[in-house]
Formats: structure tokens, C-alpha cells, sequence
């Protein structure tokens, strides 16, 4: 995040416009996944599917990107 943040010439979140906040939890969310998901494109494609679009159609983005870590985790105990 620190990364981030010096390269966008911010020094916390709130310096940042709402398009590079939302590609900052992106980014983080990805990172995340790679732990679960092998293939970063796959983990990318569920990523813009599954909160993207919730987010598009109201849904509250901490809701959906929970949900979507659940699914993350879940279908990596089911390949276990």
C-alpha cells in the first residue's frame, strides 16, 4: 500500500480519486487471492465477476468482496 501510495504521490487512501481507491482494493484483493488461487487471470476474472458486477447492481462492496474471499477459500478447500 505504502508502494502505492508514493506512486500516485499520496501519503494515505483519502489523497487518492475513488478510480484508484477502487484499483488499490483490487490490487490488494489479488494479492490476496494469489495464497488460493494459482492462475492470477482466473483470480482476476472471479474478482470483477463476482464484486464488480455486485457492486454495478448496489450491492455494498465490503459485502461482495467478503463473499467473494469466502468463495476464494471455499473453492480452494474443495481442489484440497
Amino acid at each position: 500500500v505504502k508502494e502505492y501510495l508514493q506512486f500516485q504521490d499520496a501519503t494515505s487512501p483519502s489523497q487518492l480519486p475513488i478510480s484508484k481507491v477502487d484499483a488499490l482494493v483490487k490490487n490488494m484483493c489479488l494479492a490476496w487471492s494469489a495464497n488460493y488461487i494459482g492462475d492470477s487471470n482466473q483470480a482476476e476474472f472471479l474478482y470483477e465477476q463476482q464484486v464488480l458486477n455486485a457492486v454495478a447492481n448496489g450491492a455494498d462492496e465490503l459485502t461482495a468482496i467478503s463473499e467473494w474471499m469466502q468463495q476464494v477459500q471455499g473453492a480452494n478447500a474443495g481442489m484440497a
